[in-house]
């Protein structure tokens, strides 16, 4: 009886492990389907958005030809609408022109006498190295004078900065400058105070001649601001026999 009962009970056992074996398969069928499915679903949404993607663009296109078409008509309409008018215009000033003219042979005529003037022109003569000592030999110049110096004072005072300033503000065009020492009686008596020997004397005046001059032509070339202004020193000075001191100052031409 024992063995009878064990016997059923591993049919039984192994009926319920086959029917455990085909439900598993199932689910794993049933799996795979649902994950085909899926996939397929996935697929058939990405072709419907490049459908719609196509037909926006597509629709872009057209709006925007449709535009360009209906702006070129447009422009053809306004340059067919301006045309006539030009022509009228036209009409109306040749009108106009005809009545003018009609005026202008009624009106007494009148005689009208044309005086020519003479036109003198200047030659620029450029400057090389064959005119050279003609500019600089040349005897025309104008003349400006500082004599408000005091005794053995060399810098230039505000009077003469005012008609240095004047002066070569007159005489733009000049070829040269050229800056002169005037030394006077009271600054001859003053150098024979500091020495007896005459050499000496000479010396001190020469060099008070020679100061006035330096500080006149700085003074020269900030008035002007030109770099290229031509100022030729001198080695000699004058003296004055009015009692005169200071510079002179001469713009030649």
């Amino acid at each position: 009886m024992l063995e009878s009962k064990s016997e059923e009970l591993k049919k039984a056992l192994e009926k319920s492990m086959s029917k455990e074996n085909i439900q598993e398969k199932l689910m794993e069928e049933k799996l795979k389907q649902d994950q085909l499915n899926q996939q397929e679903k996935q697929k058939q949404k990405r072709i419907f958005y490049i459908l719609i993607t196509i037909f926006t663009l597509i629709i872009i296109s057209l709006s925007a030809y449709l535009l360009s078409t209906n702006d070129n008509s447009q422009i053809a309409k306004e340059d067919t609408n301006k045309k006539p008018q030009k022509e009228v215009t036209k009409n109306v000033n040749s009108t106009k022109e005809i009545k003018d003219i009609q005026k202008d042979i009624n009106k007494p005529i009148i005689k009208e006498k044309i005086i020519t003037k003479e036109v003198i022109v200047e030659k620029k003569v450029p400057l090389s190295n064959e005119n050279f000592k003609e500019f600089f030999n040349t005897k025309k110049f104008n003349l400006a004078k500082c004599y408000n110096y005091k005794t053995f004072e060399y810098m230039p005072t505000k009077a003469c900065k005012e008609s240095l300033s004047i002066f070569l503000a007159k005489n733009k065009k000049a070829i040269r400058l050229e800056v002169i020492g005037v030394i006077s009686k009271d600054d001859i008596k003053e150098a024979s105070k500091l020495s007896k020997d005459e050499k000496i004397q000479k010396y001190i005046v020469r060099g008070i001649a020679r100061d006035r001059v330096v500080e006149a032509s700085w003074l020269v070339k900030e008035l002007i601001k030109d770099k290229n202004i031509v100022i030729t020193p001198v080695n000699y000075y004058i003296k004055s026999k009015e009692n005169n001191k200071g510079i002179v100052l001469r713009a030649y031409y």
